[in-house]
């Protein structure tokens, strides 16, 4: 009796990073390939959103056929909704916060909520995304899921959870084990880092003395931005022992969808 090979392939996307991450299933074997990184550094966006279309239309890699395709973006226009209120429709959703322009509203249900996150893309990224036959069945994921679903499981106390990616630090808040806070903030510098996690802690009265911090991503290889994290957050852990809740936590994180997946 042959084996089966199950391919898989997972996707981290923003307007102007791509990392990807491929995993091959034969039998009771799992092998994962290294995370790829590229990202272009532009004032432009559109010029910037130009060279990750490039990308996608040419790495070798993502022109392959996979039995499972799991497409993240990290996408800051988003708002947390109430499952209540998701039949109206997305774009208004969006608009209440503010965001202009509203390209591509999409809603991606976050498992241990009775909520979603609304988020937008960028058209350019959605036309070549359906432009390529192995990627126009992919499913589509925000990270924030991610980080929520995680946190709402593991958290009973004050917890904030934090994944820096590529410059974009997402933080999660959870007080007493209830989701409370979800957001997605640009950072340049470790003082924009620090900046974002204490205003937020602060805007809902939560000590950086007290509370539990949780560091996935980036923060792991980053000593200057641990050493002036840790002058104001007490308690500060990461997940080093599992490689799936470390440096590349999202994207290890997609190939759990799997799972839930009707074959």
């Amino acid at each position: 009796m042959s084996n089966t090979t199950v391919r898989s392939l997972a996707i981290l996307l923003s307007h102007n990073t791509l990392s990807y991450i491929t995993k091959i299933t034969e039998g009771e074997t799992t092998s994962f390939s290294d995370v790829y990184d590229y990202s272009v550094d532009f004032t432009n966006q559109n010029k910037t959103e130009i060279e990750i279309e490039h990308e996608l239309r040419s790495n070798l890699t993502l022109l392959q056929n996979y039995d499972h395709v799991h497409i993240c973006f990290l996408s800051n226009s988003i708002n947390v909704v109430p499952n209540h209120l998701i039949q109206h429709p997305l774009e208004d959703l969006l608009s209440i916060s503010n965001y202009n322009p509203i390209q591509l509203a999409i809603d991606c249900p976050l498992q241990n909520e009775e909520a979603s996150i609304v988020y937008n893309i960028h058209y350019p990224l959605k036309d070549v995304l359906l432009s390529l036959p192995n990627l126009q069945n992919a499913r589509l994921y925000h990270s924030g899921k991610f980080l929520i679903d995680y946190g709402k499981i593991n958290s009973k106390d004050d917890e904030i959870y934090i994944n820096l990616m590529h410059q974009k630090l997402e933080i999660c808040i959870l007080s007493k084990g209830e989701f409370i806070f979800y957001n997605l903030f640009e950072t340049k510098t470790k003082e924009d880092f620090l900046f974002y996690i204490l205003y937020a802690l602060n805007q809902l009265n939560i000590s950086p003395n007290t509370v539990s911090l949780v560091a996935f991503g980036d923060l792991l290889h980053s000593p200057d931005y641990y050493d002036t994290l840790k002058k104001y957050v007490r308690n500060i852990t990461f997940n080093e022992e599992d490689k799936s809740l470390g440096q590349y936590f999202t994207l290890y994180k997609l190939f759990e969808c799997e799972l839930f997946q009707e074959h």
